[in-house]
């Protein structure tokens, strides 16, 4: 089972497969080293596939008006994912990503149907952020101490 905000995807045969991208840079150079730099940890992608019976075109064009839905503002809309192997890689909001594929298998009277999802705001990502904000925040000054040197200064005529 998966949904997607309130749609729930429809079809049978529902196959969920994950993969992250741990980016990282070879800084051997032409050694034999092994010496290799964090590049940091890419979205994770969910590739779904699945079919939907020829009795059923209305579930192909609902899926497809799902998938090519946009914001207000022109970009892709970002869903709120209910899926169990979404849940045990920590995702919690995709986007319809690359790809979505449909084609006839006549022979079962079906489409097979396959798209990709990739994570919106990841925990990586999240943590970045985090410490970006952290790091540009300007040091704010205590005006209490402040006020309270400036009363010792004046009273011991500093």
């Amino acid at each position: 089972m998966m949904q997607l905000d309130d749609f729930k995807i429809p079809g049978k045969k529902l196959v969920v497969k994950g993969n992250m991208e741990l980016r990282t840079e070879d800084i051997a150079g032409e050694t034999s080293g092994t010496d290799s730099v964090d590049k940091g940890t890419k979205p994770k992608i969910l590739r779904v596939t699945l079919t939907i019976s020829f009795k059923q075109p209305q579930d192909l064009s609902a899926l497809v008006k799902i998938a090519e839905a946009k914001t207000s503002a022109g970009e892709r809309q970002i869903y709120k994912i209910t899926n169990k192997t979404a849940t045990a890689a920590g995702i919690r909001q995709v986007r319809f990503f690359e790809s979505f594929n449909w084609s006839e298998a006549d022979s079962m009277q079906m489409w097979d149907v396959s798209f990709s999802l990739q994570e919106y705001l990841s925990n990586p990502e999240r943590a970045e952020n985090r410490k970006e904000n952290k790091d540009n925040k300007a040091p704010v000054a205590d005006t209490t101490k402040l006020a309270q040197k400036a009363k010792e200064a004046e009273y011991f005529g500093r």
